[in-house]
């Protein structure tokens, strides 16, 4: 990676995590029932627009994502600033060092093969399978790590399914959005003087 691709990326997560803090208080404010995960979706759109990137870079990302999340939420934050939590609510904050490199690698590989197939598509279909597998990961680091959640919270599972499901959708739309409006000055900014 040169000095801009850098750049964007560290500029792309760092507008996710001031969003991914903010955004949950406007959501009570204004009673926005739908999740948004803007770590994701700046993770997503990093990984379309600086191409090519190498597989171990695309982990690298996650892995920072997944700090980020951990940083930017509150509820982990003080979980992981305090240790004073159980071990479970410890483990549910350092899932994100997992579930994050897992959604930017589907992310990744899902635009590679769409984009030469249905370019048009691309963005929203691998930021809506990035959010699923991030999600699908978390759960299944909840079911290996947390089953107690799980039980003492019968209907824990399908509300965790449905809002994946719904921050799936509105990430994708949101990604393409902004894929559509980026892409061409993005690539400029790339191929302009200097690194």
């Amino acid at each position: 990676m040169n000095a801009k691709e850098v750049f964007l990326i560290v500029t792309f997560l760092a507008f996710g995590a001031l969003l991914n803090f903010s955004y949950p208080v406007v959501a009570q404010a204004y009673a926005i029932p739908v999740g948004i995960e803007f770590v994701i979706i700046a993770y997503c759109l990093a990984v379309m627009l600086i191409v090519p990137l190498r597989m171990g870079e695309v982990i690298g990302i996650g892995i920072l994502a997944g700090v980020i999340n951990i940083l930017s939420d509150i509820t982990h934050l003080t979980t992981i600033l305090g240790m004073h939590a159980p071990k479970q609510v410890l483990f549910m904050a350092l899932f994100n060092l997992v579930s994050e490199p897992v959604g930017i690698t589907v992310c990744f590989l899902a635009f590679l093969f769409l984009a030469a197939r249905v370019r048009q598509v691309a963005p929203f279909a691998a930021a809506f399978l990035a959010t699923l597998a991030s999600g699908g990961a978390y759960l299944a680091l909840i079911f290996l790590f947390n089953t107690n959640l799980i039980v003492s919270q019968p209907g824990f599972t399908d509300a965790f399914l449905f809002r994946v499901a719904a921050a799936a959708v509105v990430n994708a739309v949101v990604v393409q959005v902004i894929f559509m409006v980026a892409e061409k000055p993005v690539k400029a900014y790339l191929a302009g003087p200097g690194e």
